[in-house]
């Protein structure tokens, strides 16, 4: 063979190199040995840079691209392939492509290829999932895809004779490996938070559930099994709606269905079976869930036993009917009871009437025969007997007179039937009046001294003054009774923020701190705090405090070293 055909000979086989180590899918045609011998230089030119180009392009593809022999010899690799596992294409040649594998995957790889070469259809091409163990590579797990060859399926080769003019190396296997690590990491994450949520969700304190995009439920967590005693696949789909009481059913089925459609939150309460066979109330709460980008995968819900706090609200309830009957029937009592004490007062003040009448007829008779007023001026231990009997009929009659007219008062002011009387009324001449109408009143009963403290410039009140007159002389009236002779009573009014302050000031008796609280309680009275037996209805404080509240004021009390005083704050004006 002359220089000139060697040279021709050895740029054939690099030629044939190359295209038995192109991936089959570029599915190129290689021109015969025999051709290529006897054509002229000029000719192969344009060959030899396809075949460049083609070299540039398999070397350059972005994925690992193998040729393997039958025992998994890697004859040749493209060089992007090369680099992304860490490794030279002269690293990789000759060596074993199980190297490049994970010791656990190894085997399953070589069953793979095992596989491969038993198929029957040798044309199918396989498809696997393995990890890597390139130290220097970033990939982590790949996809294999690879296709066994057959000699007999290379139609090229026209003879016996031109294989032994052209030996090469046969490749019988070819493989990709795409990058999935990315993928595998993004399962490995999605499996990761799944199982979290199950390890969550099994172990949260309430019955957990979800449901798919179809609305039917796909998971139940352990709390709910366990509660109602059956198994997933029992309560998967519309399974669930099998524990739900029947007059339960139909309400669930339309509150979640309407909420569905909404894509919408919703809450129900209803009955469920457990386990023992007994109903308990659930409240069940679902709310829709959404991917990032908006799209709707399902919903998620809780339902905690709420039977405890049903019971306790039937209870409350029957609770307040009982109560409610029970104020009703209170308040007809106390109809009944104001209706009876009104007709008996009525009654009473009738024959009180006559009777207060008949005494005052009777100081008018004694007083013709035997001059019973001058008897009367005498001192006590200086009168005869008729005029100190007169004076305690007259007194006692005065005195249940005032009790009926105080009690009826109350019972007026208790039902609201006692209207406000407005008036405008000039404090200091008013007061004025009132101390002397007390005066003139109680001439012979009184022997205290009344001294009036008005402050000056005080402005116009609005309010009922006969109410208010009522509360004074009432005040007036104890201050006498629990004052020694000749002591000071002070009757005062003040302008207070936006009221008007009136007090009533008297020395004397002191009321005990622990009883200050009780002495507005009708008909109550201070043990042992009547020195001189004055007595009383156990009515008037009562009837003041009401009279009080009734004009939108205030009462105080203090007392201490041997001094008392009320105090009453009334607004200056009063809305009826």
């Amino acid at each position: 063979m002359s220089r000139n055909q060697q040279s021709v000979w050895h740029n054939t086989r690099e030629q044939q190199d190359i295209l038995y180590a192109t991936p089959a899918h570029l599915e190129l045609v290689p021109e015969r040995a025999c051709d290529l011998e006897i054509s002229p230089s000029e000719t192969l030119y344009p060959h030899q840079e396809e075949l460049k180009f083609y070299r540039r392009l398999y070397e350059n593809i972005p994925s690992v691209y193998f040729s393997l022999d039958t025992s998994g010899i890697i004859l040749s690799v493209n060089q992007f392939g090369a680099k992304c596992l860490g490794y030279t294409v002269e690293e990789l040649i000759n060596t074993s492509v199980f190297n490049l594998f994970e010791h656990s995957d190894k085997q399953r790889l070589f069953d793979a290829f095992r596989d491969l070469f038993n198929n029957s259809s040798h044309s199918e091409t396989a498809n696997w999932e393995f990890r890597l163990d390139c130290p220097a590579s970033k990939i982590l797990w790949v996809k294999v895809v690879a296709r066994f060859l057959l000699d007999e399926d290379e139609k090229y080769l026209i003879d016996a004779d031109s294989i032994e003019k052209c030996p090469r190396k046969n490749p019988h296997i070819l493989m990709v490996l795409e990058d999935i690590t990315a993928h595998k990491q993004a399962e490995d994450a999605l499996r990761e938070s799944e199982q979290r949520f199950h390890t969550m969700a099994n172990t949260a304190p309430v019955m957990l559930w979800m449901a798919g995009i179809d609305g039917l439920f796909t998971f139940f967590n352990q709390s709910w099994l366990k509660f109602t005693g059956r198994s997933m696949e029992q309560q998967q789909g519309l399974g669930w709606l099998e524990g739900v009481h029947p007059q339960d059913q139909e309400f669930c089925q339309e509150i979640y269905d309407s909420a569905f459609h909404a894509r919408g939150k919703f809450e129900m309460e209803y009955r469920l079976k457990r386990h023992d066979g007994e109903y308990r109330w659930i409240l069940d709460s679902g709310v829709p869930r959404f991917t990032p980008n908006g799209k709707f995968v399902g919903y998620i819900g809780c339902c905690i036993d709420i039977t405890e706090r049903k019971l306790a609200e039937v209870a409350l309830k029957d609770s307040q009917e009982a109560v409610q009957a029970q104020l009703e029937e209170m308040e007809s009592l106390n109809r009944l009871k104001d209706e009876f004490l009104s007709t008996v007062s009525h009654e009473l003040r009738t024959p009180l009437t006559n009777m207060k009448m008949a005494i005052q007829m009777l100081g008018i008779a004694l007083n013709q025969e035997q001059n019973f007023l001058s008897e009367m001026t005498k001192p006590q231990a200086e009168r005869s007997k008729a005029s100190r009997y007169y004076e305690i009929l007259d007194n006692e009659c005065d005195r249940e007179i005032n009790l009926i007219s105080n009690f009826l008062d109350l019972q007026r002011l208790d039902t609201g039937a006692k209207p406000l009387v407005l008036e405008t009324i000039q404090v200091q001449q008013w007061l004025w009046r009132v101390v002397e109408v007390f005066k003139a009143r109680n001439r012979n009963s009184c022997e205290q001294k009344l001294r009036l403290s008005v402050a000056a410039n005080l402005p116009l009140v609005a309010c009922d003054p006969f109410s208010l007159e009522r509360i004074l002389i009432e005040l007036l009236t104890n201050a006498c009774k629990f004052s020694p002779p000749d002591a000071e009573i002070t009757i005062s009014a003040q302008l207070k923020a936006h009221n008007i302050q009136f007090q009533v000031i008297n020395s004397g008796v002191e009321i005990p701190s622990a009883e200050i609280p009780r002495i507005f309680d009708k008909f109550y009275r201070i043990p042992s705090n009547d020195p001189w037996k004055q007595g009383g209805t156990g009515l008037g404080l009562a009837l003041v405090q009401k009279l009080t509240k009734h004009l939108g004021g205030t009462i105080e009390v203090e007392s201490g070293s041997n001094r008392t005083c009320f105090a009453i704050q009334i607004p200056l004006s009063n809305e009826v």
